[in-house]
């Protein structure tokens, strides 16, 4: 092999695996990072996730007076857990979609503080992010 050509294998490498490092730090960031949080619904998931509560899906129903009512929004809460039940509760927030507390008697919740929801619009190139992520967790696992 000549000179030259090592060379370019070399910077061929090179670049190769610095594009790599910035691939994976850029996951590892996004790892890290907080759950989104940008519905009520999510806002629940959230909580019930950091209690190790199973769920298959989280639905809400609102009276018409709840429905129109700007300042603050209230719901009924049904969560189907995965073993077939379903636990009744309700959520309350008191600024909107800030502020936010839940009661679900059936899993231990009393009236917890949900975490605020963040009403930001995602960068344009988050969704190739999360599906990057979720392609690279499938070959991990």
């Amino acid at each position: 092999m000549s000179v030259d050509r090592v060379q370019r294998y070399l910077l061929i490498a090179g670049v190769a695996g610095s594009a790599a490092l910035c691939l994976a730090l850029g996951l590892v960031v996004q790892t890290a990072r907080s759950p989104a949080i940008r519905t009520h619904k999510d806002a629940i998931a959230y909580v019930l996730q950091q209690r190790g509560i199973a769920y298959q899906n989280i639905t809400f129903t609102q009276t018409w007076e709840e429905s129109v009512n700007l300042r603050v929004f209230n719901a009924a809460v049904q969560v189907h857990l995965t073993d077939g039940r379903t636990l009744h509760g309700w959520i309350g927030c008191e600024q909107g979609d800030s502020v936010c507390f839940l009661v679900l008697r059936g899993a231990g919740i009393n009236g917890e503080r949900l975490p605020d929801i963040r009403g930001a619009r995602r960068p344009p190139w988050q969704p190739w992010i999360d599906r990057v992520i979720t392609w690279f967790n499938g070959l991990l696992s």
